[in-house]
C-alpha cells in the first residue's frame, strides 16, 4: 500500500476567476484522474457499507434481537407508528387501502395522509415494504434502517476523499464509525425516516464540494432535493452542518491568489444550489410545515437540554447511553483517538487544527444551550428525544478524524491522543452513561487502534501496511458489533417488563381475519374497538378502519371534535383511541366491531350504524334538554334526537375526597377533599333498563357499579383524556349507584358526568335517519360523492371530522368549505333542496408546494442551459 500523501489537496478552483478547469491539477473526476485510481475508492465505499451493516447485524444476532432472535426490536414509536405506517404503504402499493397518498379513510375516522407520508415514509428504501408479504412488514422496516446505514457509510467514504485525499481503505474504516455512531444505535436505527439524515450529511457535503470546484450544479441541486424530500427534518440539520463545513473549508483554504471574489462565488453557488433543491422538494416542506402548524400543539410538554459536563464527555466513549437523555455522539475508538490526536498532529496546519477543534467544541455546546438547540431543531424543541441532531456532531468527528489521519500522524501525535483518551476514561469511568460495555469497549478498542496506528505510522513496506490495515478493519468491525450488542442489551425492552411479541401478532391477524368478511366500505366502517390493542395505529396495521391513530399531524379540529364527542385521547391529542359506545359508533358509521377475543379467536359483531353520509333535517341540531355544552348535548344534536337522560348525582358522603364539582355540591370544599381518603359512592335515578355511561375526561380512578366490573379511567389533562365508558344497566328500581376509588385526593366529578342511554329511542333515531336521510356514497382516494334523497334540505353530515383542506359542492355548484356539525363534516344543502354533494380533500400547502417545484424545475433548466453555453464558449 502506498504512503499516504502529506501535501494538501487544492480546495478552491485553480482557474483564473474561480472557474473550474477539468484538467487542473487536483481536479477530481476529470481527464487527470485515471479510472484505475477511481475504482479503489468505489470499492472502499462498498466495503464500508458492508462492514457497517455486518457489524450492526452481528451485534443484534449476538443479543438475539429481531430479526435474529426472539427479543423484540420494535418498541415505542417503531412499534406504534413506523411499522403500521409502512404496512399502510404496503396497502397503498397493492391497492388494498381505503384512501390514497392524500387522504387516509381508515385511521382517526378519516385524516389527511400526505404529511404523514412525507414525514414517515419518504425514505426511498421504505418502498421495499411492497416486495414482502404484508404480515412480515416489520422486516422491510428493519431493512430501511440497515440499508440507510450502509449508504451513509458509503457516502461518507466518498465525501472524506473530497475533504482530503488519502487511502480509501482508511477513510472507509472511519466511515464505519460514523455509520455506527451513538445517535444511530440509540435513536436513528429505530426511526427509519431519520436514518436518511445520516445519508444526507455526506451527500450535502459532496454537493458543497462541487460548489468549491464550480462543478455539477444541476446534480448538486438534485442531491439537495433528494435529501429534503426523503426527510426534511433531518435534512435541515444536515444542511446547516454542511454549510458550517463549507465555511470552515473556505476559511482554512489558501485563497491568496483568488481574493474574496472566489469565496463569494462559492457561497453564491451553494446558496443557489440549496434554494433550487429546496424548491424542487417544496411539496414535502410546505405540506409538512402547514400540517405541523395546524396540529395539536406540543408546548404543553417541557423538554430540557441541560446535560452534566462529565455525563456529556462520557457520551464520546463507544457504547455509552445516558438516562435521562444526552447527545448520543460516539463514533468508535478509531475516530475518537484520531480526533484527540488532532491537536498534536503537526502535519496539519495550525489554522486547520484550530478550526476543526473549534467546530466540534462549539457544535457540542450548541446542543445543550436552549436557543441554539432550537435552531438545530427548527426553532422548537421536540416533546420526545431532545438531541435528534446528534448525528451532525458524529459526522464532524469523522471528518476531523480523517483530516488527522489523511496526513498520517507521527507516533507522538498518536500517543498524545492516547493520553487524552486515558484522561477521558479516568474522568468519566464512573459517570452514569458509562456502563460495563462502554468501559470494556473503550479500553480494549482504544488500546488496539493505538497500537495498530503506531505500527502503520512506522511501517515502510506496502505489504506490512496492508496487513495492519486489515487488522485495523477487524478491530473496527468487532468494536462496532460490540457497541451494537452493548446498547441493544441496555435498551432491551424485555428488561423493563414482560416480553412483547412483534407487531404482527396472532391477535392482530385473528382480528383481521374476523373483520374481513364484513368489510363493506364505504357503506359502513369496520373497527376493532378498544378490546384489541396491538399498536397505537391498529387501523393501519390491521388494514381495517377505526379511531386508533397516532401521528404528529392530528389537527386541532379533529382532536377537539372527537374529544368533544367523548373519544379518548393521549399525548396531548396526538393519539386518538377507538370508540367504546354505541352512539358514537353510530355517528361515525361503524357497522362492525370485534365482540369477543379469547382462546378461540376473535368474533365480529354488527352494530347500529348510520351510513357514511346522512341528512339531518333543519332544526334538528339542538341539545334536547341535555345540559348545555355537555357531551350528551353534543351527541344528541349530532344525532338529531333525544336519547339520553342526564340525572342529578348525589354523593354518599360530600366530604369524601372525590366529590361533585363545586357548582353541583356547594357544601364540599377543597379542604374537605384533602382531609379524608379519596373515594366516594354516587347515586342517580334513571329509567329502568337504560344503559349508564360515565364521562369524566380528567378522572384518574377505578369506577364500578354495584355488582359490575371495575372500569379504569386514566385522565391526565391536557396530555390524556379518559373516554366515555359504560358502567352498567339501570336496575328495575331505577336507582343506579357506582363507586369511585382513587389514590389522588382533591379530584371532582362533573355534575353531568352520568348519562343514561334509552336504547329503543336511540335505535329508532338511527332507523329514521337511515330511512329518511341515508345517502348512497361513492368514495375515491381523497373524495366522495353522495346521492341524497331527492329534494333534501338541512345539512348532509359526513361521518368524519372537518379539518382544513376539505371543499364541497351541492348539485354541482361552486366549491365551498364545509361546516362543523357538532365536530363532524357538515354540508349545508340550502332551502331549495338538493340531490347530490361532492367533496374532495386537498392537503393544505400542496398547491403552493407544486408551484415551488415548478419554479425549481425552471431554475434547474436555467442552470443546465447556462452550463452548456459556458461549455460552448470555452470550446
Amino acid at each position: 500500500m502506498s504512503h499516504v500523501p502529506t501535501s494538501p489537496a487544492p480546495v478552491l478552483p485553480r482557474a483564473t476567476g474561480g472557474r473550474y478547469r477539468p484538467d487542473a491539477p487536483g481536479a477530481r473526476g476529470g481527464p487527470g484522474t485515471p479510472a484505475r485510481r477511481r475504482r479503489p475508492g468505489a470499492l472502499a465505499a462498498l466495503v464500508s457499507a458492508l462492514m457497517s451493516m455486518t457489524a450492526y447485524c452481528a451485534g443484534l444476532a449476538a443479543h438475539g434481537t429481531y430479526p435474529f432472535g426472539p427479543s423484540p426490536r420494535a418498541d415505542n414509536d417503531l412499534r406504534h407508528q413506523y411499522v403500521p405506517f409502512h404496512t399502510h404503504l404496503w396497502d397503498l402499493q397493492h391497492g388494498a387501502a381505503s384512501g390514497d397518498l392524500l387522504y387516509n379513510w381508515q385511521s382517526g375516522y378519516g385524516v389527511g395522509f400526505l404529511g404523514d407520508f412525507f414525514t414517515y415514509l419518504a425514505n426511498p428504501f421504505s418502498w421495499l415494504v411492497g416486495l414482502f408479504p404484508r404480515d412480515q412488514s416489520e422486516f422491510p422496516v428493519f431493512l430501511v434502517s440497515l440499508f440507510s446505514m450502509g449508504l451513509a457509510a458509503a457516502a461518507m467514504t466518498v465525501f472524506l476523499g473530497r475533504l482530503r485525499p488519502g487511502s480509501p481503505w482508511l477513510r472507509a474504516l472511519i466511515s464505519v464509525g460514523y455509520a455506527l455512531c451513538g445517535w444511530n444505535l440509540a435513536e436513528g436505527a429505530i426511526v427509519p425516516m431519520w436514518m436518511w439524515g445520516l445519508v444526507a450529511l455526506p451527500l450535502l457535503g459532496i454537493a458543497a464540494d462541487w460548489c468549491l470546484t464550480g462543478r455539477r450544479r444541476v446534480l448538486g441541486s438534485l442531491l439537495v432535493a433528494l435529501c429534503w424530500y426523503a426527510n426534511f427534518y433531518t435534512a435541515a440539520m444536515a444542511t446547516l452542518a454542511a454549510a458550517l463545513v463549507l465555511l470552515l473549508r473556505l476559511a482554512t483554504a489558501d485563497t491568496a491568489r483568488h481574493g474574496s471574489g472566489t469565496r463569494l462565488r462559492v457561497l453564491w453557488r451553494a446558496a443557489t444550489m440549496t434554494a433550487t433543491g429546496m424548491l424542487l422538494a417544496a411539496p414535502a416542506i410546505v405540506v409538512c410545515a402547514l400540517a405541523n402548524a395546524q396540529a395539536q400543539p406540543t408546548d404543553k410538554y417541557v423538554v430540557s437540554v441541560a446535560t452534566p459536563a462529565l455525563g456529556y464527555l462520557a457520551m464520546f466513549l463507544p457504547g455509552s447511553i445516558a438516562s435521562p437523555s444526552a447527545p448520543n455522539v460516539f463514533t468508535g475508538s478509531l475516530v475518537l483517538l484520531l480526533v484527540l490526536a488532532l491537536p498534536f498532529q503537526s502535519r496539519v496546519p495550525v489554522r486547520e487544527r484550530i478550526a476543526w477543534t473549534a467546530l466540534i467544541v462549539l457544535t457540542a455546546l450548541s446542543f445543550v444551550y436552549t436557543p441554539t438547540a432550537k435552531l438545530w431543531q427548527g426553532l422548537a424543541l421536540p416533546h420526545g428525544a431532545p438531541f435528534r441532531e446528534s448525528f451532525v456532531l458524529s459526522g464532524f468527528l469523522a471528518m476531523a478524524a480523517w483530516v488527522c489521519l489523511a496526513r498520517m500522524p507521527r507516533p507522538r501525535a498518536l500517543l498524545g491522543g492516547a493520553a487524552l483518551l486515558s484522561l477521558l476514561l479516568a474522568l468519566t469511568y464512573d459517570a452514569q452513561p458509562v456502563g460495563g460495555h462502554a468501559l470494556t469497549g473503550s479500553l480494549v478498542g482504544g488500546a488496539a487502534v493505538t497500537g495498530l496506528l503506531l505500527l502503520y505510522a512506522r511501517g515502510r513496506r506496502r505489504r506490512a501496511r496492508g496487513a495492519v490495515v486489515a487488522l485495523l478493519a477487524v478491530t473496527v468491525l468487532a468494536g462496532g458489533a460490540y457497541s451494537v450488542y452493548g446498547l441493544t442489551d441496555l435498551l432491551d425492552p424485555t428488561k423493563r417488563g414482560p416480553a412483547r411479541a412483534q407487531t404482527m401478532t396472532e391477535l392482530g391477524l385473528g382480528v383481521r381475519r374476523a373483520l374481513a368478511p364484513h368489510e363493506d366500505w364505504p357503506a359502513t366502517r369496520t373497527d376493532p374497538g378498544p378490546g384489541v390493542f396491538v399498536t397505537n395505529n391498529d387501523a393501519m396495521l390491521l388494514g381495517t378502519g377505526g379511531g386508533s391513530y397516532y401521528s404528529s399531524y392530528i389537527t386541532e379540529e379533529t382532536a377537539d371534535a372527537l374529544a368533544g364527542l367523548g373519544l379518548g385521547e393521549a399525548m396531548g391529542g396526538r393519539h386518538l383511541w377507538p370508540v367504546r359506545d354505541p352512539v358514537l359508533q353510530a355517528l361515525l358509521g361503524i357497522g362492525t366491531t370485534v365482540d369477543v377475543i379469547d382462546t378461540d379467536g376473535a368474533r365480529a359483531r354488527g352494530t347500529t350504524a348510520l351510513p357514511l353520509v346522512a341528512v339531518r333535517p333543519p332544526g334538528s341540531d339542538r341539545a334536547y334538554g341535555a345540559p348545555a355544552d355537555s357531551v350528551w348535548a353534543r351527541r344528541q344534536a349530532a344525532l338529531g334526537a333525544r336519547v339520553y337522560e342526564v340525572p342529578a348525582l348525589s354523593a354518599q358522603d360530600p366530604r369524601r375526597g372525590l366529590r361533585l364539582s363545586p357548582d353541583a355540591d356547594p357544601n364540599a370544599t377543597a379542604a374537605d377533599a384533602q382531609a379524608v381518603p379519596a373515594g366516594n359512592t354516587f347515586t342517580a335515578r334513571c329509567t329502568p333498563g337504560a344503559r349508564a355511561f360515565l364521562y369524566a375526561p380528567a378522572l384518574r380512578a377505578d369506577v364500578a357499579a354495584a355488582g359490575g366490573a371495575s372500569e379504569g379511567f386514566y385522565g391526565d389533562p391536557p396530555q390524556r383524556l379518559a373516554p366515555l365508558k359504560e358502567l352498567g344497566t339501570v336496575p328495575a328500581d331505577g336507582r343506579f349507584a357506582f363507586t369511585v376509588r382513587t389514590g389522588e385526593d382533591g379530584q371532582s366529578l362533573p355534575a353531568d358526568a352520568l348519562g343514561c342511554l334509552d336504547v329503543p329511542a336511540f335505535e329508532q333515531a338511527v332507523r329514521t335517519l337511515r330511512e329518511t336521510g341515508g345517502a348512497a356514497v361513492e368514495t375515491g382516494g381523497h373524495s366522495l360523492t353522495a346521492r341524497l334523497p331527492k329534494g333534501s334540505t338541512g345539512t348532509a353530515v359526513v361521518a368524519t371530522t372537518a379539518p382544513p383542506g376539505w371543499s364541497c359542492s351541492v348539485d354541482g355548484g361552486p366549491d365551498r368549505p364545509p361546516v362543523s356539525y357538532q365536530g363532524l363534516l357538515g354540508v349545508p344543502l340550502g332551502k331549495g333542496g338538493a340531490d347530490r354533494i361532492d367533496c374532495a380533500y386537498t392537503p393544505p400547502g400542496l398547491s403552493a408546494g407544486l408551484a415551488g417545484t415548478g419554479a425549481g424545475a425552471l431554475a434547474l433548466l436555467g442552470m443546465a442551459v447556462a452550463a452548456r453555453l459556458r461549455g460552448r464558449r470555452s470550446r
